[in-house]
Formats: structure tokens, C-alpha cells, sequence
């Protein structure tokens, strides 16, 4: 018997994409779906538009609750799921017809307790898209365990493009505290609960990222960046093992966000917090066998000595050189209206 696979979508005030993404995964070569929606209160047409679904296509359930935020849709998706399995799909997103059998037919060939694909990012010029490339046999896997799964720098944080067996979560369920890369402190905990976990990976495009300028990715908040930073690092300080990959995203993120409050965003508040942070990284950075000889000199600088990592990022990212000027002007040209009135 075909294993059931629960699909969760928590959305908010979607109206304007839901069919299509609704449209994709209906469409899907795998069949025995459950597909969860969570109108998280929206005030659009997002609940009529899933009821409308729900009525003609009974693998569909609408879950309607107050507004509480994307972990919040997510957790109430994760505790009415049934499925062996679980997938995580964005309202306006979209996938492959064959998303669903090809994760699938990876995790049960490789024995896996979880499988991914690839993922394409598109924008309004890029649609309609046509799914007339085949995509692999689905016998060109790579199954990796856990220590390279989180190895720093191949780390894939995101929640979409993924296939979980259920059983794995447990009890874990999204920090609705947080309003920024959840996804990605939920997997890093994930691999936490689940030490011998085995990923097998696709090398087929399967996801379809819609890139919306008011995505939440887009939008999101120092404090936001700070308080995902903070989880890390407290994760990293309480952790046996500083390989972990707590540490190297408490580090990376700390810098970032430290980067973004001091040149671009200015807020000295969030500065000395990520510095405090960063700092008390220091210690565990010595010790962590994640990082070369040369990695640890240079992340120590980029700790101490937050104009280097200012210059580093200039030199290798120069569209951010360019948004730090750009905002620059826009403060001098405000703080030269306010002068006049």
C-alpha cells in the first residue's frame, strides 16, 4: 500500500496565488495525499477559496484559527498530520508534477529518514513555467547522514524541497516565538533529536520558490535576525559537542546581523547584543573541530574587529556596498527635510 503523505500549508492572506500552488500539488503524479491548509486568519479571500477546494477534492483539510503566525499554522498542520511522511509547501509556491514520487521513490530506495531536491527561485517574467524537461529516473541519489547534512557551509536550512518521515518529529514543533528563519532552527533541532538521521539527496529541480518583493524573507527585522542568532548561540554554549551546527550558525548569523546594524540599518542596541553574542562564541570557536586553523583566525578577526568583516563583505557581496550607500542617502536626505521644517 502506497505510504500517505501529509502536505502542510499554513496560509495567510494568499489570495492571490493559492490556486496555482493548490493547482500543483493536486496535479502530482503521487496520489494518496493529505493535504493540510492552515488559514492562519487571513482577511482575504485565502479560507473561501480552501473551502472551495476542500469541497471538490476530499484529500483536502482547511484548518481555521486566529492569526498566530507561519510556526504557529505550522505546528497546528503538524498536529492534525496522519501521514508516514510530511512536506512543507509555501502557499505561493508551486511543484513539479512529479514532486511528491520522485521524494518519495528517493527516501524508500536509500532507506532514508528523509529526502530533498532542488529548488528553482522564479518572478512574474519567469511564468507561465513549462514543465516539459523530464526530470532524472530517480536513481541518481547521494544519501548522506547527519554529520554531513549539518556540515558547516552545506547546511540547508530552509523547510520546502524536503520529504520527513513523520516519525522523526516527535514532539518537536516550531519556536512560534520566532518570526524569521524558523524553518531553519526546526531542522537544525530536528538533526539534534535525530543524531543518526540519513538525508538522501535529488539532483532534480522539483520547487518552485515564488520570489515576492513582500516575502517575509524580504522584511525581516533585525530583532528578528538577532533573536534567531540568539537561539544558536545559546544551542552552541549548552551543546557537548561544538561541532554541532549550532555554533556555526550562531557565528554567521551574529556576524550578519551585527553587519546589517552597524552599516546598514543603524541600531546600537542590536550591535552590542550581536557583539555580546559573537563574543561569547569566542570560546567554543577555539575548541570546534568545524573550522580549519585558517577559518578560526579569520572568524576571530570578523569577531573582534568588526570593520573586517565590514571590508570582507564589501569585497565579496558588492550589491550590499551599494544598499549601505543607498541608505545613507536616504537618512541624509530625511535628516535634511526635518533641518528645513
Amino acid at each position: 500500500m502506497e505510504p500517505l503523505i501529509s502536505v502542510i500549508i499554513p496560509v495567510y492572506n494568499m489570495e492571490p496565488y493559492l490556486a496555482r500552488c493548490l493547482d500543483s500539488i493536486l496535479a502530482n503524479s503521487y496520489q494518496n495525499l493529505e493535504i493540510l491548509c492552515v488559514d492562519d486568519g487571513s482577511r482575504d479571500a485565502s479560507l473561501a477559496i480552501l473551502r472551495e477546494y476542500a469541497e471538490k477534492d476530499p484529500r483536502i483539510v482547511v484548518i481555521a484559527k486566529e492569526n498566530g503566525g507561519v510556526s504557529s499554522a505550522r505546528n497546528a498542520g503538524l498536529d492534525r498530520m496522519t501521514g508516514e511522511f510530511f512536506a512543507f509547501i509555501d502557499p505561493d509556491d508551486f511543484v513539479h508534477p512529479q514532486y511528491f514520487e520522485r521524494l518519495l521513490h528517493a527516501v524508500e530506495t536509500a532507506g532514508a529518514d528523509m529526502s530533498l531536491c532542488g529548488f528553482r527561485t522564479v518572478t512574474d517574467k519567469d511564468l507561465p513555467l513549462s514543465f516539459e524537461t523530464p526530470v532524472s529516473a530517480g536513481d541518481k541519489l547521494t544519501v548522506i547522514d547527519s554529520s554531513v547534512f549539518y556540515k558547516t557551509h552545506n547546511y540547508r536550512s530552509y523547510g520546502c524541497c524536503k520529504l520527513i518521515r513523520s516519525a522523526l518529529v516527535r514532539a518537536l514543533r516550531f519556536r512560534e516565538a520566532l518570526s524569521y528563519s524558523e524553518d531553519s532552527v526546526f531542522l537544525a533541532e530536528l538533526g539534534e533529536q535525530n543524531p543518526e538521521l540519513t538525508v538522501a539527496v535529488l539532483p532534480d529541480t522539483l520547487y518552485f520558490y515564488y520570489q515576492r518583493e513582500d516575502s517575509l524573507v524580504h522584511l525581516a527585522k533585525l530583532d528578528g535576525r538577532l533573536a534567531v542568532a540568539s537561539v544558536y548561540g545559546e544551542k552552541a554554549l549548552a551543546s557537548r559537542k561544538n561541532e554541532s551546527i549550532f555554533l556555526d550558525q550562531a557565528i554567521k548569523r551574529g556576524l550578519s546581523t551585527r553587519y546589517l546594524s552597524a552599516y546598514i540599518l543603524p541600531d546600537k542596541a542590536i550591535t552590542r547584543q550581536c557583539s555580546r553574542l559573537l563574543r561569547r562564541c569566542g570560546k567554543p570557536l577555539k575548541k570546534t573541530e568545524i573550522y580549519s586553523k585558517k577559518e578560526k583566525l579569520l572568524y576571530t578577526i570578523f569577531i573582534y574587529i568588526p570593520r573586517a568583516y565590514w571590508l570582507f563583505r564589501s569585497v565579496t557581496e558588492p550589491d550590499m556596498r551599494k544598499w549601505e550607500l543607498a541608505e545613507r542617502r536616504k537618512r541624509r536626505e530625511a535628516k535634511g527635510k526635518v533641518s528645513i521644517q
